[in-house]
């Protein structure tokens, strides 16, 4: 007879009816220990020499603890000066060490949240140079410093501003729900917690969460470990990330609606872990564990470090907290701690501008535009370019490739383990900064691609020593560039580059050079031959007419107004109805009105007419020889025009639907209307799916062969 123990039984629960098999019982813990019991462990913590810590940050890492007593044995400094004892682990870092506790049990309701600091599945920088300002915190946090035993110094407490209670809420919600719906809940581990609880430690940051109003609180926010906090919420709660954010932030945070933390909130939090832990010894023994127990008891507690001091290279002060935490994080995970490429693109560029910054690599004006912590207008005061986004994008451009492009390169290349630096992969990684500014526009994603795929990184860009032309008036600052760029200024044709390209990407009229885009006639999504983002700016860089065509796009960006239009102009020197154009003049119609750049097809065209028209020939003559039936137009074979129409509806649609989907985290799921609106969209795609799969031809039946079966 087999045997069978009634701690893997199971247990009714919303998913799948039962509650997995249990291979850990929870630990029977007893409640927090009074606040003034925990004097000499604080004293302790705030004495060691390897600490850097302020009073509040001391009470806030001892408060939590299960056993103090061994906090204090893991944080004082133990025999005498000549043979001291330091219990702190160092963690080597690239500009220092850090010095964290050795692994130990925390109460998980007590000051400990969610990682709202380092969003790893945030792939665009929330900006205050966009015209729609972010709704979410911001994620740039600093090195908090203070003055202790009248010494000004950096301290182990990463800095965080926020507008109020309300917006850390906010903030941590969203971290929540993005850790477990990135990677469609790879991040969940709600089953391991209910079944043994967290073995692994998470590493906990000190953080001072600093309020508009001058209020400031103290928290532990997770590092590496935040899927295994944001689970046990979610093993605490049933499973729903909404409630599990929401019990979170009411538990540990509190009421949002009013100003910072009493006293009285803190001795309530402490009764409740007290009763809670009450409830799980007594769930203990029982016969059989109950479900409640089972949540409550494997969450109850979490095993946990925390970075409590650093020292540089030299044994002072750590001070720069930031990016020794970001190093840390980046060598404890294969790859860079985000997720998603484009956000390990984006923070790792941030971590360059802050290292660049710390270098004087970059000026502090400067810094603060790449950071983006001003708009506009505080751009022009404190670098003398336009008040114009347009200008941040270059900014970060100008910064990279040209300002300050060797130590730049360098930084670059040792952030990101490169060896060399080639313009396709440099491009990918400064898209996401650089149109930062853009992060509301909508279809920014295919403007990310085109700008990833070479972007503006000519060799006139990339090799040339070029500035940015300063001015109030960005029309006058244009027409200066565009003057000087005329005349052969490599300096000024660069920056017409950047100006133009960026806002002929931002207008798709440049796009990406993949995809099946050639075409044999001018229309939308259509090319005459393709060429990479940066191989064309570098074609129409060349001519007097392709530089008028670059600046008359980034004039009508600036002017943001529908009466002005991009124009068209020569880019040749030829005979047009039987009159002589030279490079440079004005396209114009019949009615005598200067042709408007409508479809990337025209400035492919105008770039290079000798290429395009070949292409055009081999195109058609492809396309006849397949028999498809012309394909200008008017000789379209009804199966090609179908599928034609096939395709461009299943691209919208697509488009529109990861239009709405960017809208859902700022709008909510209202914006896709209602739900039998959905309903009836997805019976109509369903139905789409099954005629595909029940007409398409056969596929091409291929023989392969297994190595291993060969083996």
């Amino acid at each position: 007879m087999a045997y069978h123990s009634p701690e893997f039984e199971t247990y009714g629960d919303e998913q799948g009816g039962a509650l997995p098999p249990i291979l850990r019982r929870p630990d029977s813990v007893p409640g927090p220990v009074p606040v003034t019991q925990l004097r000499s462990v604080r004293k302790g913590l705030l004495v060691n020499p390897r600490a850097a810590l302020d009073d509040e940050a001391a009470s806030t890492i001892t408060s939590g603890a299960v056993n103090p007593d061994v906090l204090g044995a893991l944080t004082a400094v133990h025999g005498s000066s000549d043979s001291a004892v330091n219990l702190l682990v160092p963690k080597p870092v690239v500009n220092g060490t850090l010095y964290v506790t050795a692994p130990h049990q925390r109460f998980t309701d007590l000051d400990v949240l969610p990682d709202f600091t380092n969003q790893r599945w945030l792939h665009q920088q929330r900006t205050a140079m966009d015209i729609v300002p972010p709704v979410t915190a911001a994620t740039t946090y600093t090195t908090h410093h203070a003055t202790i035993d009248g010494e000004r110094r950096p301290l182990a407490i990463l800095e965080v501003r926020m507008r109020d209670r309300a917006a850390l809420a906010k903030a941590v919600t969203e971290s929540m729900r993005q850790t477990i719906s990135t990677h469609k809940g790879a991040n969940d581990y709600t089953d391991s917690v209910l079944q043994q609880g967290v073995k692994e430690p998470v590493m906990l940051f000190v953080v001072r969460v600093v309020y508009d109003d001058g209020t400031a609180e103290t928290y532990l926010v997770a590092g590496d470990g935040n899927s295994r906090l944001v689970s046990m919420w979610l093993a605490r709660t049933g499973g729903d990330i909404d409630a599990a954010a929401a019990a979170c932030v009411n538990t540990v945070i509190g009421p949002v609606g009013r100003g910072g933390r009493k006293a009285a909130d803190y001795r309530a939090a402490r009764r409740d872990v007290e009763l809670m832990a009450d409830r799980v010894r007594r769930g203990l023994a029982e016969a059989v564990l109950t479900e409640e127990t089972r949540r409550e008891g494997h969450t109850l507690t979490l095993p946990a470090v925390v970075v409590v001091g650093g020292r540089d290279k030299d044994g002072g002060h750590l001070g720069d907290l930031v990016t020794a935490r970001d190093d840390l994080l980046a060598s404890i995970h294969i790859h860079v701690t985000p997720w998603a490429d484009a956000a390990q693109h984006t923070q790792g560029m941030q971590r360059v501008y802050r290292r660049a910054a710390a270098a004087d690599v970059v000026s502090a004006a400067t810094s603060r535009v790449l950071s983006g912590d001003v708009g506009p207008a505080k751009m022009h005061e404190l670098l003398g370019v336009p008040a114009h986004r347009l200008w941040s994008a270059a900014v970060h451009q100008h910064t990279v490739l040209a300002g300050a492009a060797e130590s730049m390169n360098e930084l670059i290349r040792s952030e990101f383990g490169r060896r060399k630096i080639d313009r396709q992969w440099l491009s990918e990684r400064l898209a996401t900064v650089a149109l930062s500014a853009y992060r509301s526009q909508e279809g920014l994603e295919h403007v990310l691609r085109a700008f990833g795929n070479g972007g503006n990184i000519t060799d006139t860009v990339w090799k040339t020593s070029w500035t940015l032309t300063a001015g109030a008036d960005p029309h006058a600052v244009l027409d200066e560039v565009l003057e000087r760029a005329v005349k052969g200024e490599q300096s000024a044709v660069a920056e017409l580059t950047v100006l133009g390209g960026t806002a002929a990407m931002l207008a798709g009229l440049i796009t990406r050079d993949r995809g099946s885009k050639l075409g044999v006639e001018r229309n939308d999504r259509n090319a005459p031959f393709r060429a990479t983002p940066n191989r064309l700016l570098t074609v129409l860089s060349r001519t007097v007419g392709g530089l008028r065509m670059l600046h008359s796009i980034a004039s009508a960006h600036v002017a943001s107004d529908a009466s002005v239009q991009p124009k068209m102009f020569h880019t040749r020197t030829h005979e047009v109805d039987g009159v002589l154009v030279q490079d440079g003049d004005p396209v114009t119609d019949r009615a005598g009105a200067q042709v408007t750049l409508v479809y990337e097809w025209d400035l492919v065209f105008a770039a290079d007419q000798k290429q395009a028209k070949e292409t055009i020939s081999s195109t058609k003559q492809s396309t006849s020889q397949s028999g498809g039936g012309e394909a200008d137009g008017t000789g379209e074979a009804e199966d090609v025009r179908l599928r034609r129409l096939l395709d461009t509806s299943v691209t919208g649609a697509m488009k529109a639907a990861q239009g709405l989907k960017s809208l859902v985290s700022t709008q909510g799921r209202d914006v896709f209307g209602s739900a039998e609106g959905v309903d009836e969209l997805t019976d109509r795609l369903e139905k789409i799916t099954k005629i595909l799969i029940r007409n398409a031809p056969e596929p091409a039946v291929t023989v392969s062969f297994d190595d291993e079966d060969d083996e």
